[in-house]
């Protein structure tokens, strides 16, 4: 395999992950709308907590891919 077919692949990597990250963002912004009310504050605040991680985890990976794409310009 070539060196930019391995990018590429990494890319697709990077771009699974990131799909994967958010949708995982969305189930937990929508249980939380839905559980506003009834769960408890630890409940809250660990699925709030959990959201701005992933939100970050998100930006990184973001940041990474775009990086990666400027390096197969390069190739």
């Amino acid at each position: 395999m070539g060196k930019i077919d391995k990018e590429k692949e990494e890319i697709s990597w990077i771009k699974f992950w990131i799909g994967v990250s958010v949708a995982s963002m969305m189930g937990l912004i929508s249980w939380l709308v839905n559980n506003y009310e009834s769960a408890n504050s630890i409940m809250l605040i660990l699925d709030t907590a959990s959201i701005l991680a992933i939100a970050i985890f998100i930006v990184k990976l973001n940041k990474i891919g775009l990086k990666k794409i400027k390096e197969l310009e390069n190739l």
